[in-house]
């Protein structure tokens, strides 16, 4: 008797530990193709898309990734709740809000519109430029060819580095709490 209970006890812990994992994974999403989170709807943990545009207007808890043709579109009423990192051909514009960070790393450009929110870095690494007229709580560097433009309605709460050939353009208007900073073969340009 006691045997059998030790028995039942240990295989069910045992099957405890293997579901975990797989319970784990159930949470995220993957795609092929362009993919829309719709309004009201919320994807509970990370949601990652190959080969198409991944456009969101509701909710998910987790990552955004993106690789391949196609791009992030964080819209309206759009929120993610961790970073988006978009590694393909395509580029990121948040009209929404992203609490974590955002990244691109291949060809696209970022675009933080007017009503934009990212509350972590923005990090732009290729040959395209990023470009903020919304709101950045972090850090916002261009580590490409491109340029870093902070327009009259952006802010950015910590440094703005542009790093390679692009330029820096600060409109006036835009507000910057951190260092500004061009250490590549572009330059500072105020307009």
């Amino acid at each position: 008797m006691k045997t059998s209970r030790i028995l039942t006890i240990g295989t069910a812990s045992a099957l405890l530990l293997v579901a975990a994992p797989a319970a784990a994974m159930a949470a995220d999403v993957v795609r092929s193709g362009d993919y829309t989170v719709a309004a009201g709807t919320i994807i509970r943990g990370d949601l990652v898309v190959t080969g198409g545009t991944v456009t969101i207007h509701g909710h998910v808890t987790g990552n955004v990734r993106q690789s391949g043709s196609g791009g992030v579109v964080v819209g309206t009423r759009g929120e993610v709740d961790g970073s988006v990192v978009e590694s393909g051909s395509g580029g990121v514009r948040v009209i929404g809000e992203v609490d974590g960070h955002v990244s691109e790393h291949d060809s696209g450009g970022v675009y933080i519109e007017r009503s934009g929110e990212v509350d972590g870095n923005v990090t732009e690494r290729d040959g395209n430029s990023l470009h903020i007229h919304g709101s950045v709580d972090g850090t916002a560097r261009e580590s490409g060819t491109g340029n870093l433009a902070v327009f009259r309605t952006g802010e950015v709460d910590r440094d703005v580095i542009e790093r390679d050939g692009g330029s820096l353009i600060l409109y006036r208007g835009a507000e910057i709490e951190g260092a500004v900073s061009e250490g590549g073969s572009g330059s500072i340009v105020r307009r």
